[in-house]
This record gives C-alpha cells, structure tokens and sequence, in this order.
C-alpha cells in the first residue's frame, strides 16, 4: 500500500491543477461567536479544538497551496456570492471540513452550493452526505447487499420503523450523528420496553460486544486504495462522547489477515454502493467468533493528528501532508 500511495503523491505537482484552498471548518471557541445568524450550532463536540485545527491548516499549507480559511458556512456563501464573477475555478478548490448545525442534512450544505456554482470541493456529494448520515436507512441499504450491520430500528415520533427484536442488550443511539455523539455507558440497556416508547426520534440497535476497527480509504479516479483495518483501543464498552471528545483511546493494527482482508472487500463494496467517491472511513465492530459488523459510515472523517487515517500513514512512514495531498487528488 505504501509504494501505491507514494506513487499517486510522486504525481501530486503535475496531477493537481489547483493553486487556491477555500479552507471551510468549524472551530470551537471561534464559530459560534462569529455567527450573527440565529442557527442551532452544532454542539463542539463536532466542531475542531484549536491544536486539531491547527494539525490540518500546518499540513495544508505544506502542499504548496495558497489557502483562505472560513470559520462558518455562512461567511463562505457571502464571499463566493461577493466575488464569483472574478473567481478562477479552474485552479480554486474548497477543502470542506464544515459541519455546524443540527439536521440531518447539514453536512450536505457546502456540496450542494459548490455544485449549483460548479465549484470542486472535497468530499462526495451531497446526496451521499446526507445519505450516509441516516444509520437507518445506509443500515437497510449495506444488509439488501449482505453486509452485515446490528439489528436496528428506527423510532420516529414514537413510531417503529423496522421491525421490534429481543436481543441480550441493546444500545441507543441518535439516527444522524456520529457514531460516539451523546454516548454514554447508560446507552446499553438490557431490556427496551417495545409497548412504551418515548415520543422522541432515535436508534435502538442491537449492541455487538467486541473489537472496534475503523478502515479508512481513498477513491482516487475510481481506484479504491483501502488502508490498514486500525483497532480502537479505549477502558469502556463503548467509545463514549467523553472518551472520544477528550481523545482518550489509542489505535493499533487489526493483526488477523483473514479478518482484515474482509474488512476492506466490505469497505471497498459498501462505499461503492453509497457512492463514495473520494475518501471516507467505514466502522466495524467485530465479535470473539470473527463475525464483524458495519455500525458507521464517515463521509468527513478526521485526519488530524490523533486519527486512524494519520496512524496508517504513520505506519507507512508517509506525512498528514501526505494524507491531506491525496484527499485533494481524490476530489479532482
């Protein structure tokens, strides 16, 4: 993997035809202050700490690329709405890191616009985006192509889409957020009341005791380069919001071949049919017997320092300059 990833970035000069970065990324602290629209924020949890901000803009900027930086969505649209009639696009390309708000759609925002000003940004499109944020309905999708996921309903209003199952535990989770948002120990619960449902919107999942692994990837001109399976390692059950926001857990490499060679056909074919086209990440919880399921999707994964995108290319010896080069040349 790590000669098919040098010989994609020994191309990088003469392949990338952009010289401009419209960098677009949340930044705690920084975002909510600078918004002076009435927007429900997303909570900082999804938004980038200053150092995690300052890992990718350092790394960037080694490309060789000029970069602008907007701190909000809002902020970007007025400065392409301002300036486009004087915007080279041949050579401007938006580095998309945005993720404020709280519907389901939110992620989508940046592509759709990008795509109605005929602008290259990174990232899939909105559709997948927005696709690939509903566990529910990608769930449906992976278990149609026999890729195995958790047994899942959805709860809308109270209402059971899906259908109800008896399981040994169960675990709660929001139907579009990522994976660890408002995850706690107390989301495992041994028994659901099917007969009395709360009138609020969630997941009921069935919960898989195991290993966690996430499989980074890249699509590259519709080559998929799919990394090393990197186990999450963390003193919980589950990786919880506090866990994961404090970045209190550590990567290894999945050491099972068999199992890792299984992993990524799962990841090459479920981001296939999703249609992911540039770089993303897909989750797996893998039980004692081998058996492994998909529990979530990344369209926008982290490539900061303390990631497992960064702790492959550690492994391969390559820099996050490196990784972020070849998240630009997935998108043109």
């Amino acid at each position: 993997m790590k000669k098919l990833l040098q010989s994609y970035l020994q191309n990088f000069d003469k392949v990338c035809s952009k010289t401009n970065l419209f960098l677009v990324a949340n930044l705690q602290k920084q975002t909510k202050k600078m918004s002076y629209y009435t927007i429900e924020h997303a909570s900082d949890s999804e938004f980038f700490s200053l150092s995690e901000f300052e890992e990718i803009a350092s790394a960037l900027l080694k490309t060789g690329l000029c970069m602008n930086v907007f701190y909000t969505e809002i902020d970007f649209f007025e400065y392409i709405l301002k300036y486009y009639p004087n915007l080279s696009k041949e050579t401007l390309l938006v580095y998309n890191l945005a993720r404020d708000g709280r519907k389901e759609g939110k992620k989508s925002l940046i592509p759709s616009f990008c795509d109605y000003f005929g602008i290259d940004y990174t990232g899939s499109n909105a559709l997948t985006v927005s696709l690939c944020r509903n566990k529910f309905i990608w769930g449906s999708i992976a278990n149609y192509f026999n890729i195995s996921t958790p047994k899942t309903v959805c709860i809308k209003d109270g209402e059971v889409l899906g259908e109800p199952f008896e399981v040994q535990k169960y675990i709660r989770k929001e139907i579009s957020e990522s994976s660890s948002i408002n995850l706690t120990n107390d989301s495992i619960i041994d028994n659901f009341e099917w007969n009395n449902i709360e009138n609020k919107d969630f997941l009921v999942q069935e919960y898989i005791s195991g290993v966690e692994v996430e499989v980074p990837f890249f699509n590259i001109k519709g080559e998929y380069l799919i990394l090393d399976p990197v186990k999450i390692v963390y003193s919980s059950e589950i990786l919880t919001s506090e866990l994961s926001d404090n970045n209190s857990y550590s990567f290894e490499l999945l050491e099972n071949q068999q199992i890792c060679a299984e992993l990524k056909k799962a990841t090459k074919k479920l981001a296939k049919y999703l249609g992911i086209t540039t770089y993303g990440r897909v989750d797996f919880r893998i039980k004692s017997d081998g058996s492994y399921f998909v529990f979530d999707i990344a369209t926008m994964p982290y490539t900061t320092d303390h990631s497992s995108f960064n702790f492959d290319f550690e492994h391969y010896g390559l820099t996050m300059t490196d990784l972020h080069k070849l998240v630009i040349l997935s998108s043109l």
